[in-house]
């Protein structure tokens, strides 16, 4: 009989103790990671969508587990940007800020004065008065080499004279680049004419009215444009004239060719500006704006098939085909 209860007694001790440790176990917070950061993107296209995705593969690749991230879209809303930065702002458990388009970046900016704002997709152009000065500020342009572009351009179309250069009146860095582009054109013997639109609205009457008087459209990294690309390059293709953008992976969407900026490289380089700042402990203002450009020339072969365009043989070792 004592043997008896005393295996029931051990029995139920055990049973006490199991008990005791799974109840525990249930009230464990769950393991936090190391580092966190927001993520405030201006809205969703292909080139904010790449900056996104390489920076977060990027810094996923090198921290593992380590790294959280928080991620809002603003959607092109204003006001719901400075609600995100707001938000972000407020929280104490964010490492950083990733900002991402000039919209953004501005929100998040005015708010923020001491977390550490990693930016890209903004155009940073000192020499356009475009800056961005705050301690906490840093992260990768994406003013592109203007003059660049319009060499590539004259080498793959040789027979143009009137440029138009198509952008958003509201996007001051797409306003700023454009007033280079002019400059540029003027530079190299081509007559440029500016065609400013409002809103995603005025694209296709502006499209179709600029493209009786020009020979090429020609357009710097704006966001507006590039929710229209597809509109934009069918237009053109359409009346037979070429089509030049300004960020490399837009001419899939039917641009004849781009020689600028690779948003999702740019997303890579902003990643490593944060290792520095999460893990080497860099304070922002220790790390100078990054530059963003590419080399390659991105050439879309249906619209070159489609215009008649062949590719010059000095030109191909830099071309980059996209079918």
């Amino acid at each position: 009989m004592e043997n008896n209860r005393a295996i029931i007694t051990c029995g139920l001790i055990a049973a006490l103790v199991i008990s005791a440790i799974a109840f525990k176990k249930s009230f464990i917070t769950p393991q936090k990671n190391k580092y966190t950061i927001g993520i405030i993107q201006t809205a969703s296209h292909p080139a904010l969508d790449a900056a996104r995705d390489g920076f977060m593969s990027t810094l996923q690749q090198k921290l593992g587990n380590d790294i959280g991230f928080t991620v809002s879209n603003g959607q092109g809303s204003i006001n719901t940007l400075y609600s995100i930065a707001q938000q972000f702002h407020a929280r104490q458990d964010l490492d950083a800020v990733y900002a991402i388009a000039t919209p953004a970046a501005q929100a998040m900016a005015s708010v923020e004065k001491e977390k550490p704002i990693i930016i890209a997709a903004v155009t940073v152009a000192p020499e356009l008065g475009i800056n961005f000065d705050q301690p906490n500020v840093c992260g990768v342009s994406d003013m592109i080499n203007v003059r660049a572009e319009i060499e590539a351009m004259q080498q793959l179309l040789p027979n143009i004279k009137t440029v138009g250069v198509l952008f958003t009146a509201a996007e001051t860095n797409a306003v700023a680049t454009s007033k280079v582009m002019i400059t540029q054109l003027e530079k190299s013997g081509y007559t440029p004419i500016s065609i400013g639109i409002a809103s995603e609205s005025d694209i296709e009457p502006a499209v179709m009215s600029a493209l009786r008087k020009v020979d090429a459209l020609l357009a710097p990294t704006d966001n507006t444009i590039a929710n229209t690309v597809a509109l934009i390059a069918d237009l053109a293709r359409k009346a037979e004239k070429p089509f030049i953008v300004s960020d490399n992976m837009l001419v899939k969407y039917g641009p004849l060719m781009a020689r600028g900026v690779d948003y999702h490289h740019a997303g890579m380089d902003a990643a490593r500006i944060a290792l520095q700042i999460l893990v080497d402990h860099k304070k922002p203002y220790e790390l100078p704006i990054a530059g963003a450009e590419s080399k390659d020339i991105f050439v879309n072969m249906q619209t070159a098939d489609a215009l008649k365009i062949e590719i010059p043989e000095n030109l191909k070792k830099y071309i980059v085909v996209i079918e």
